[in-house]
């Protein structure tokens, strides 16, 4: 079961790099896709503004992994953050959507196929340093 289950991780891994729109790089890139948008859309808009559309956005989202109450309850300190940034706000969707809705699960199929820690970290470091370059423009 255990060899199954390394398959399954191997083949998840590698459609994710075929297809990057798949993991954590396709939710940064479509954040940043919806931030230009609403900037185009709302010229005459302010920034905070901007970046609260884009957290109700995701809060408002049909697929969700959780209800609109826990979403609301994780983004509320940042939506009344007059001072925050597009790095902040991505940052609070790529936590929320990836590990802290799916923790649990994701430390639970970390240790069915026998990951370091370590693992993880290094993974987030990768996604840290993936969402820095990406917003640099924006900054």
């Amino acid at each position: 079961m255990t060899i199954l289950r390394r398959i399954a991780a191997f083949l998840k891994g590698l459609l994710v790099q075929a297809f990057p729109s798949l993991g954590f790089k396709g939710m940064i890139d479509t954040q940043i896709n919806v931030y230009k948008r609403l900037r185009v859309k709302f010229p005459g808009a302010s920034e905070n503004d901007i970046l609260n559309s884009l957290i109700m956005n995701r809060i408002n989202a049909p697929y969700s992994p959780s209800t609109t109450i826990e979403e609301r309850t994780h983004y509320d300190a940042l939506l009344q953050d007059l001072n925050k940034t597009l790095k902040d706000v991505i940052w609070a969707i790529v936590e929320y959507e990836c590990l802290l809705s799916r923790g649990e699960k994701l430390y639970h199929q970390l240790a069915e196929i026998g990951a370091e820690p370590s693992a993880l970290t290094k993974e987030l470091e990768k996604w840290i340093e993936y969402l820095n370059e990406q917003v640099k423009e924006f900054i």
